[in-house]
């Protein structure tokens, strides 16, 4: 199944608020994740839809479905390394 469309099947939209993927797919804090989206220090970027501090940061699905292939397809290249041994 393509990432990307599963995860617009769950989340129902192109883009998804940076709080409601911090835990399960970065493994840190809706405020650890704040804080990496402002220094531009997550493996995507993020975006503001309103200029305002209170407007939440949101992700575009795309780009972390692009995230989580890589990330599959290094441990994947990973696995096939040891396998080969």
């Amino acid at each position: 199944m393509n990432t990307n469309f599963a995860l617009l099947a769950r989340f129902e939209s192109p883009f998804v608020a940076l709080k409601d993927i911090s835990k399960e797919f970065l493994g840190i804090t809706p405020n650890t994740a704040e804080q990496k989206a402002k220094a531009c220090d997550l493996p995507f970027p993020t975006v503001k839809l309103r200029d305002s501090e209170r407007s939440p940061t949101m992700v575009k699905i795309e780009d972390l479905a692009e995230y989580l292939d890589k990330r599959y397809e290094a441990a994947a290249k990973e696995w096939q390394s040891v396998q080969a041994h």
